[in-house]
């Protein structure tokens, strides 16, 4: 396996003290797109956030305004969010971006590229999709190393009463990503509803905690109901424990898909676990080759990995596994492998990739040790006459 070499940025994040807290590695950092091919952090507290909109805060609403425009506003929401848990854009490894519209991926990339420091520039994944508040041409969420030293025994939620955002701590320790989980059901609430209800199931088949949620994903339709969806995710929790929602609209026969992160706080191990990442199937449900209903992080080192396209057009088969050599190099560079892989997001724009997609994966993954994983088809992958696009959660092989 090859050391990353001069293409890294090693940096050492230091609180007010001048204590260290956190090793971040940017791989291959770029100026041209603000973004890193992945980021590597060791770190005991990370910050997990919720969708950001480009919300006037005083105000309460969205103005009218470019998407450049608008990413500025939503990076400003985004830094004011941090700053609440001893973090900044400064501190950035991951963010997800999300644009009502193809044609502005480029404005709203080059704006980060001006915006963000060449010492912070995170793993970005793009994807267009609507967004929850009509006026919305961009909207983020992020993952950020945080300057604080403490030791959590448990996740940590913050909730701004003035903007409605919110962002969940970490503690370091085994992580579950849960795949996301659906159920059909006539309406989008009741979908919504029940498939809460399997992912509480889940959740107790872990051992684990509604108050340890990390952050809820959904890919839900139609957009235009999403305050009915997220009103009802938000009435499984206590005022003061609603964990950080994102919210993506995919084109699909069920209401709703959901994903969690779920830490599972416990003894801290007097050795580095052998097994950096393991694999679960919850009573119940059938276990898969090509992904696993959870994976859980043994370890507290994450690899964040851009967003991956295929390098040129060409046939299914071409475009997939330009995306999976892609994806092995980079995971490669990291000291980790395919054997290593936490959690997958698959964003596709022609679902007819499906089938290929499907037997494909089975040439590149460990039918043992898939990663957890969720599929949407989606509005574009961002990038002109591309349809693929896979966003990496990966841990070191060691």
């Amino acid at each position: 396996m090859k050391f990353l070499t001069n293409s890294l940025i090693a940096v050492l994040l230091m609180s007010m003290t001048g204590k260290i807290t956190a090793e971040v590695s940017y791989y291959k950092p770029s100026s041209k797109t603000g973004a890193s091919l992945c980021v590597i952090v060791k770190d005991d507290v990370l910050a997990h956030t919720s969708q950001i909109l480009p919300l006037n805060i005083k105000g309460g609403r969205i103005t009218s305004g470019s998407a450049s425009d608008q990413s500025v506003l939503v990076l400003k929401n985004l830094n004011y969010l941090l700053k609440k848990v001893d973090s900044s854009l400064n501190q950035l490894v991951k963010l997800n971006i999300y644009v009502a519209r193809e044609d502005l991926v480029q404005e709203v990339r080059q704006r980060l590229a001006q915006e963000l420091e060449v010492t912070a520039q995170p793993a970005c994944t793009y994807v267009v999709t609507k967004l929850a508040d009509p006026k919305a041409l961009v909207a983020m969420d992020a993952v950020a190393v945080t300057g604080s030293d403490q030791k959590l025994s448990k996740a940590q939620i913050f909730n701004d009463d003035v903007s409605g955002f919110r962002v969940a701590l970490l503690p370091a320790g085994r992580t579950a990503y849960i795949s996301g989980q659906a159920v059909k059901a006539d309406t989008l609430a009741e979908s919504t509803q029940k498939t809460m209800e399997e992912l509480f199931q889940t959740l107790k088949y872990l051992g684990g905690s509604p108050a340890n949620i990390i952050q809820v994903k959904a890919f839900l339709t139609p957009m235009s109901e999403a305050t009915a969806a997220s009103q009802v995710i938000d009435g499984f929790f206590p005022y003061d424990r609603k964990p950080p929602v994102s919210l993506v609209e995919w084109y699909s026969s069920l209401p709703i898909e959901i994903e969690m992160i779920v830490a599972l706080p416990g003894a801290v191990p007097a050795a580095r676990p052998a097994e950096t990442v393991t694999y679960k199937t919850p009573t119940g449900m059938k276990a898969s080759p090509v992904y696993s209903r959870v994976a859980i992080a043994e370890v507290s080192d994450r690899i964040y990995v851009s967003g991956i396209t295929s390098k040129e057009p060409g046939d299914y088969a071409t475009r997939i596994r330009s995306v999976f050599n892609q994806l092995k190099e980079i995971v490669g560079e990291a000291h980790s492998d395919m054997q290593h892989l936490v959690k997958a997001t698959y964003y596709v724009s022609d679902n007819e990739i499906s089938g290929d997609f499907g037997k494909i994966r089975k040439d590149y993954y460990d039918p043992q040790r898939p990663p957890a994983a969720s599929k949407a088809t989606v509005k574009s992958v961002g990038v002109p006459n591309r349809i693929l696009v896979i966003d990496m959660i990966a841990v070191p092989a060691k």
